[in-house]
C-alpha cells in the first residue's frame, strides 16, 4: 500500500513540476442607440464578465474553465418597454497550441459551453447548449503575462426557451467574433 501511494505523489508532483495554473478572462461592455429623423427610439447596454482558470499540461495542450456573467438591457422608448436579462456561462475547454512565432503563439480551442438566461419580461428561462472551436492568439507581455485574441468559430448551438427551440450552426473568422483578453500565470 505504500508502494502504491508513493507511486501517486511521485506522478502528482512530477505533472505539477511541468505544468502551470493560468487566470485570466475577458470583460465586455457595449452600449448602442436607434435614432430615426433624430428622434430616439431604442437603446440598449451590455456588460459581460468571463473569468478563466487554465492548467497548462505541456507545451501544446491546456485545460480551462471559464465561468461567466452577461447582463444588459433595451428600451424601446415609443413603445414603453424595458427588457433586462441576466445569463450564467459555463464553459469548459481544451487548448491546442500548434506555432509558435517569437512572442506569438498560434492556438484553437475547443469545447462545450451552457448559458442559461433569465429574462425579465419573459415567464420562461432560455437553456442553450453550445459546442465550438475558436481559433486564436496570444501575445507574451512577460514570461508571467500574455494577452489573448479570438477571431470568430465554428459551432453548433441549440437553445429552448419555453416551447420554442433554436438551433444555429455558424462559421466565420472575421471581426464581428473578435474578442480580447489578458491571462497571468503562476
Amino acid at each position: 500500500m505504500k508502494k502504491i501511494i508513493l507511486t501517486a505523489l511521485v506522478a502528482v508532483a512530477s505533472l505539477a513540476a511541468n505544468a502551470q495554473i493560468w487566470v485570466g478572462g475577458e470583460v465586455g461592455f457595449s452600449a448602442d442607440k436607434t435614432k430615426e429623423n433624430g428622434e430616439k427610439l431604442q437603446n440598449s447596454a451590455s456588460f459581460r464578465l468571463l473569468p478563466e482558470i487554465g492548467y497548462t499540461i505541456n507545451d501544446q495542450f491546456d485545460i480551462a474553465l471559464l465561468i461567466g456573467l452577461d447582463h444588459g438591457n433595451a428600451r424601446n422608448i415609443n413603445k414603453g418597454l424595458e427588457t433586462n436579462y441576466n445569463s450564467f456561462i459555463l464553459n469548459p475547454y481544451a487548448r491546442y497550441k500548434f506555432a509558435k512565432a517569437g512572442d506569438f503563439t498560434f492556438f484553437v480551442d475547443g469545447g462545450f459551453a451552457y448559458k442559461y438566461t433569465h429574462w425579465s419580461e419573459e415567464p420562461d428561462n432560455q437553456n442553450e447548449w453550445v459546442i465550438a472551436i475558436k481559433p486564436g492568439i496570444s501575445y507574451s507581455l512577460s514570461e508571467k503575462v500574455s494577452l489573448v485574441a479570438h477571431v470568430g468559430d465554428l459551432g453548433y448551438s441549440f437553445a429552448k426557451q419555453g416551447d420554442i427551440k433554436y438551433n444555429k450552426f455558424g462559421v466565420g473568422v472575421d471581426g464581428n467574433a473578435l474578442t480580447f483578453g489578458a491571462y497571468v500565470s503562476f
